[in-house]
């Protein structure tokens, strides 16, 4: 003999559909959260390369300076000129260089722009090189600092957030010595005139 073939009732349908729509809920959220997780993280690992690249560059250019006297010692600047000597065909040459923030609208502060001019014989050049380029600069400031024994270095401070709120804000602070200074140079005894 066979037996009723039990059917399901309305209740427990609309039980089943409860149920299956909240672990659905959840599972939802919980990938939107971790979504929102990983833009936040991209964000900052892309803030701290920019930031990370940029100080790479000045601590170099700093660290060959040979003229600071641009800038005031101990106030703090929104740009940097100095004055660096590089390689130029195997004989050593003078270059001027300048870091500065540059607004491509009024207001919005969005790269950090370093100058290079060179003197080739009479003929002077000029390069550009953006750093940051379309992040929220928050503060780019140097601060020239004379030391015992008329050393000479920089305080550097960069401060970027990622467009256009500003949600998520990476900064950096290092002291450079100018090591290429003469200042900065170790006059053994037997060097001394």
């Amino acid at each position: 003999m066979m037996g009723k073939a039990r059917a399901m009732t309305l209740v427990e349908i609309a039980v089943s559909v409860l149920l299956g729509s909240i672990v659905m809920l959840a599972a939802s959220r919980m990938l939107s959260s971790g979504m929102k997780t990983s833009t936040k993280g991209a964000a900052h690992l892309t803030n701290v390369q920019a930031v990370s690249v940029l100080m790479a560059q000045i601590e170099e250019d700093v660290q060959r300076a040979v003229d600071v006297s641009f800038l005031t010692p101990g106030t703090k600047e929104p740009s940097m000129k100095i004055v660096i000597l590089e390689d130029r065909g195997g004989k050593p040459a003078s270059a001027t260089v300048i870091y500065q923030v540059v607004h491509e609208k009024p207001g919005d502060k969005t790269q950090v722009v370093k100058r290079t001019h060179t003197d080739h014989a009479g003929s002077g050049t000029t390069e550009g090189h953006p750093f940051c380029r379309g992040l929220q600069i928050v503060d780019c400031s140097f601060t020239r600092l004379d030391l015992e024994g008329d050393k000479v270095g920089f305080q550097v401070e960069i401060k970027v957030a990622t467009p256009p709120n500003g949600t998520e804000e990476f900064e950096m602070q290092r002291f450079i010595l100018c090591r290429n200074h003469a200042s900065n140079s170790l006059a053994l005894g037997w060097q001394s005139p």
